[in-house]
């Protein structure tokens, strides 16, 4: 059997009808999800004069949108598992599209303390809404492709999630600024934003029914039995597990990254323009992880790939923190930037071609609720740790820091690259899926499962 998307491009999978309809739907959701971020913040440090609490304000509103993955990223796989993933998503979508509009609304009828608190519980129950809709759409992608054309269909949303439309979202805002005579350019983004998701939600009702028409059991065995299977699936299966640790150690590493440096800008010497240029430098090195992915997919296996992946983002991280200048620091962010993006490229591919249709809401969802909180656990520590000053000898904290994150992610990069039995089966994929009784399957049975299912799956336009 091939590797994903080893003969597939960006081109061929677009023609596919229904993968490309559901691609149009995450690109006009990520714009709202990366405008919603910006106008929310704003919107919150608007609300005060005082630099202290616009501060306080912006940063509170990111901080909660990272909350929900802490209590609720769990959850999110067995509602996506256990219903129409099309009809959840449309549900999501609408509840989105009321909560932005009710920002801005409740901003003209009350004051900045409440104005703040509900743009906040919004921002809360909004990105809830997320971590159910982001596993749905990405567990429905393997039935909507060939398992050739994965990869393609990976690379092209993770482009699209964090190449394409964060600037997108920025131009808008910019060019919403420009209206600031006529009205809030805040208010307009919200408004603007909510109703992105409406149109995503028309979009879904009516274009890609293809999302729906998965078999369900008859009876659910309950949430708790529901969320040990995934857990017990990742645990037990040795391919799945070191694809997760390895996943949730380049989200750990990328949010030290994110999280010194700024501060670390300072410690090179580049002046004001260092901190965006080192920012800029890591998001260009992960669309060029994205972009190299296929390129590479022929001279190693996507295994080995993802080991080899983790090992530069590592040891770019390393170089980061012995970067004597701004140069020398912008080269290893653009390494570290694309070791990450060539890893969740890979990972999220062969996630997608390993695990069974029937779990994979619940192990897409586990694995997205424990990124975000290595992410935020990482950006935490960081930023904290890198204020300690200089410890030895002059030399800033924060250099250790990033050379302490650099070793654990190269650590785990060096882990995968030894011969052991990460591998996954050589005939076929590694699934689960329930008899009559509700209990797991796995191995041929689980095949014959599948096959059942192959009137489900869409290969053409």
């Amino acid at each position: 059997m091939p590797e994903p998307g080893s003969r597939a491009s960006v081109s061929a999978v677009l023609r596919i009808r229904p993968f490309r309809r559901l691609w149009l739907v995450l690109a006009v959701s990520s714009v709202g999800d990366w405008l919603g971020l910006l106008a929310t913040s704003a919107f919150a440090a608007g609300r005060f004069s005082s630099p202290v609490a616009q501060g306080a304000a912006f940063g509170g509103v990111i901080a909660v949108r990272l909350l929900p993955a802490l209590v609720l990223g769990p959850l999110a796989g067995v509602l996506v598992d256990r219903f129409d993933r099309r009809r959840t998503m449309i549900v999501c979508d609408v509840l989105r599209f009321a909560l932005f509009a009710s920002i801005p609304a409740v901003g003209l009828v009350s004051g900045p303390g409440p104005a703040v608190g509900w743009a906040a519980a919004a921002t809360f129950l909004i990105e809830a809404l997320a971590m159910v809709w982001s596993p749905a759409r990405d567990a429905a992608v393997p039935n909507l492709v060939p398992r050739a054309h994965l990869e393609a269909a990976n690379r092209l949303s993770l482009a699209t999630t964090y190449g394409v439309t964060p600037v997108v979202a920025a131009l808008v805002m910019a060019g919403l600024g420009g209206l600031a005579h006529l009205a809030d350019p805040v208010t307009v983004a919200l408004y603007l934003n909510a109703l992105t998701f409406l149109v995503n939600a028309g979009v879904l009702a009516t274009a890609v029914p293809e999302l729906s028409g998965r078999p369900h059991p008859a009876a659910h065995p309950g949430i708790r039995r529901e969320l040990g299977e995934a857990w017990r699936f990742v645990l037990r299966t040795a391919f799945v597990r070191g694809l997760v640790a390895g996943i949730l150690v380049a989200f750990g590493g990328a949010g030290v990254v994110i999280g010194a440096i700024q501060r670390f800008a300072a410690s090179v010497h580049g002046g004001g323009a260092a901190f965006p240029l080192l920012f800029a430098a890591l998001f260009a090195g992960m669309a060029l992880g994205v972009a190299a992915g296929p390129a590479l997919a022929h001279v190693l296996p996507h295994r080995r790939w993802f080991a080899v992946a983790l090992v530069v983002a590592g040891g770019s991280v390393a170089l980061l923190a012995l970067a004597p200048d701004p140069v020398t620091a912008a080269a290893a962010c653009v390494g570290t930037g694309a070791g990450a993006g060539l890893a969740f490229l890979v990972g999220w591919t062969l996630l997608g071609g390993e695990v069974g249709d029937d779990i994979r809401g619940r192990v897409f969802a586990f694995v997205e609720a424990g990124g975000r909180i290595a992410l935020l656990v990482a950006i935490a520590v960081s930023s904290v740790l890198s204020g300690l000053g200089d410890p030895v000898r002059g030399v800033p904290a924060i250099r250790f820091v990033l050379l302490g994150a650099g070793a654990a992610v190269l650590l785990a990069g060096w882990a995968g690259l030894r011969p052991g039995d990460e591998s996954p089966p050589a005939r076929g994929r590694t699934t689960t899926s329930r008899d009559a009784r509700g209990t797991v399957a796995s191995g041929r049975g689980a095949k014959r499962h599948r096959r059942c299912r192959c009137a489900t799956r869409t290969d053409g336009a």
